[in-house]
């Protein structure tokens, strides 16, 4: 019998924003779908939760913790309370400008503004892991027009 071949590393589909203009968004699914998904939303942006949703993603609050995200997508799908109290949460990662590494944000994602050429990631941590998302910032420049 052979040996089980080793996990994939997550499908990345989308793009950044080019240098300096709008507020990129990475949404890293890998621990739910194997996937990451990159989106730019279109200017400066009065929030994380503005960029967000800019980007063209949805979002659902945590019942029982406002301005908590539960799902992104729909994702996971189990909502709440798995979302929150059970299965992991969503890790919420900022930077002014690409020139930086990952940094878990200190400010909840309502916090803004976010200048143009900012950068904003999520991440599902599964079992209330510490993942930083998969693509690194200086990696977007791979996936800018």
């Amino acid at each position: 019998m052979a040996p089980p071949a080793p996990p994939s590393g997550p499908t990345i589909t989308g793009q950044a924003c080019p240098a300096d203009s709008g507020v990129t968004v990475v949404v890293d699914y890998t621990s739910l779908n194997n996937s990451i998904v990159i989106a730019c939303a279109a200017g400066p942006q009065a929030s994380g939760f503005a960029a967000l949703a800019a980007a063209g993603f949805s979002q659902t609050e945590v019942p029982t913790y406002a301005g908590a995200v539960c799902t992104i997508n729909a994702l996971p799908a189990q909502g709440f309370p798995f979302c929150w109290e059970t299965g992991g949460y969503w890790g919420y990662y900022r930077s002014a400008d690409r020139s930086a590494a990952w940094d878990y944000s200190p400010v909840g994602a309502a916090e803004g503004p976010l200048v143009e050429g900012s950068v904003e990631g999520w991440v599902w941590q599964a079992d209330f892991s510490d993942n930083l998302p998969g693509v690194s910032i200086l990696g977007l420049v791979k996936y800018t027009p």
